[in-house]
């Protein structure tokens, strides 16, 4: 038997950055990019890397440069054995045996690289599902609390990469998610996909990449939250209630109030954190939206701009407008 799971990618709506900062977020997932997992019994344990994301053969050397760019150094290989190894020790740390069996695993993913939708927490998660169906793990024992909680200790215990719940939470869920991390422990509820209004997606060709900002200026903010500066708190206070008070938009199904909360949601993460910090191609992505008359904001921490497209009627005029600057736009369904 052959176990298949799909993880889709996902997009912070209203909220974000504040969720890294006890705040509160509105996130999505995007039903038309997805991370697939296939996983069956086999006599040798076997991951089967991507001929395309984990390749080690090359034409030339400019081949292997712009595989570097487009997929990194390891690919999807570290996040597939540190996926692995953290399930295993999961399981151990609680004295629960699992299944002596091995298994054949294979991935794909359709999800942009390098455009902050939580491209390889997707394939953490879809792993994560395949292994604990592989080895019969009783649902109850992991809730989606729980898995995403697992999901983000691969990341942050095995490969050292500082990562929040956002992506693990809704796409643990699986569909539009209210999170509140507020005093500690997150509190999340479930959205009802039927509020969601016409989404627009612009994103970072190929050609973009390796030209971001390097992020050092954001861990600036960090620091300066960790001591407590006012300004910062202040400011990501106004940034969670932008998500409180979407959730009452969607839920009326205002769309003008959603967009100004979107637009306000931008604007006061670019006063915090500064042009520079952002880039110059994030700011592209939203202004482009802003000079057609739709509210823009970044869904993660950059390369894509969510865009509210409203009655669409130039939605054709907007899509041309982004491909003349070789960025990639389409309209995208969420849940």
């Amino acid at each position: 038997m052959i176990i298949r799971t799909q993880v889709h990618a996902r997009a912070g709506l209203l909220g974000n950055p504040s969720d890294m900062f006890g705040g509160k977020v509105i996130s999505v997932l995007i039903k038309d990019f997805a991370a697939r997992v296939r996983l069956w019994e086999s006599p040798r344990l076997t991951l089967r890397l991507h001929p395309e994301h984990d390749r080690s053969e090359f034409e030339d050397l400019s081949d292997l440069v712009g595989s570097v760019r487009r997929h990194g150094y390891y690919g999807m290989q570290r996040v597939l054995f540190a996926t692995c190894r953290r399930f295993a020790d999961y399981w151990g740390e609680r004295r629960i045996a699992l299944r002596k069996a091995n298994f054949t695993l294979e991935y794909e993913t359709n999800i942009p690289r390098q455009s902050g939708l939580g491209g390889s927490s997707a394939v953490i998660i879809a792993v994560l599902r395949a292994l604990l169906r592989f080895h019969r793990v009783p649902a109850r024992l992991v809730p989606p609390r729980r898995l995403a909680e697992l999901g983000l200790s691969v990341e942050t215990q095995e490969l050292g990469i500082a990562a929040g719940l956002q992506d693990r939470v809704v796409q643990s869920y699986g569909g539009a998610t209210y999170m509140e991390f507020t005093g500690g422990r997150g509190r999340y509820t479930r959205l009802s996909a039927r509020w969601m209004p016409r989404f627009g997606l612009a994103h970072l060709a190929e050609e973009h990449f390796g030209k971001l900002e390097s992020g050092q200026v954001h861990s600036q903010v960090r620091n300066r939250w960790e001591r407590g500066d006012a300004e910062v708190r202040r400011v990501m206070q106004r940034i969670a209630r932008c998500a409180e008070a979407g959730r009452e938009a969607l839920r009326a199904r205002d769309e003008k109030a959603l967009g100004r909360l979107m637009n306000r949601n931008f604007d006061l993460r670019r006063r915090l954190f500064g042009d520079e910090a952002l880039g110059e191609q994030n700011l592209e992505l939203v202004e482009m939206a802003r000079e057609f008359g739709l509210a823009a904001k970044l869904p993660g921490s950059s390369g894509a701009a969510l865009i509210l497209l409203g009655d669409g009627e130039r939605e054709r005029e907007l899509a041309d407008a982004y491909e003349s600057k070789g960025y990639r736009y389409q309209s995208i369904q969420v849940q």
